[in-house]
């Protein structure tokens, strides 16, 4: 029922990929990972994956950008919906269960967040942060028709801008409230968004401090 596709380059990222894959709380899924490097261990990802049902590892060169990896672990997929997770962040167990009623009730074709929870690891600081996108790039979840018409443009950056830009000028886009997921700020300040914390967080509202996130952006059904 659901294609969760995630492109990384980063190798210490894997846990996180499958923790958050293995996790959501819905029983027909799959997992097309695609590893965007010459020095990613895919044979170390397959092994993982082996402790799964329905992952697919695939390895691209290094030349080969985000957009088309994106667009490449589409076309690996067997559901009629794609659900794009980044490899860093943090995704509840409730968070495709949550879309899909979405999806479901309103037969939607676009469903993703406009506001999300927000945590920054160094300050240990937790807010709700509004996308400048119509819905946040870590949360955009489409039918396979929207690409059928519409991929993610050959770049390495603002690949959910250029997306998102075409999408919405043929499907209506729905939001869910920012419960279930959070976009972590890391230390290591190796984002493909470029921006600062300090900036960030002046972005935010409600912010306060926790060493643990989870209860706080959990929201069952």
């Amino acid at each position: 029922m659901i294609s969760i596709v995630t492109c990384t380059n980063r190798n210490k990222q894997m846990d996180n990929v499958f923790h958050n894959f293995a996790h959501q709380d819905w029983e027909e899924k799959e997992l097309i990972v695609v590893l965007n490097g010459d020095d990613m261990d895919i044979k170390k990802w397959q092994k993982k994956a082996k402790q799964f049902s329905n992952v697919n590892v695939y390895q691209l060169p290094s030349q080969i950008t985000l957009g088309e990896c994106l667009n490449y672990g589409v076309t690996k997929s067997n559901y009629d919906i794609i659900a794009k997770f980044d490899d860093d962040d943090y995704y509840s167990p409730y968070y495709v269960p949550q879309a899909m009623t979405v999806f479901q009730e309103k037969q939607a074709d676009i469903v993703g967040k406009k506001k999300v929870f927000t945590y920054f690891q160094q300050n240990q600081k937790l807010g709700i942060r509004e996308a400048f996108l119509p819905i946040a790039g870590p949360t955009i979840m489409f039918r396979k028709k929207v690409f059928n018409q519409i991929q993610f443009p050959k770049w390495n950056s603002a690949v959910d801008k250029g997306f998102l830009r075409e999408a919405r000028k043929q499907f209506e886009i729905y939001t869910t409230n920012p419960y279930n997921f959070v976009y972590i700020r890391s230390a290591q300040k190796n984002h493909t968004w470029q921006v600062s914390d300090e900036k960030l967080m002046k972005k935010c509202s409600n912010l306060k401090k926790t060493d643990d996130y989870i209860p706080l952006i959990t929201q069952q059904l």
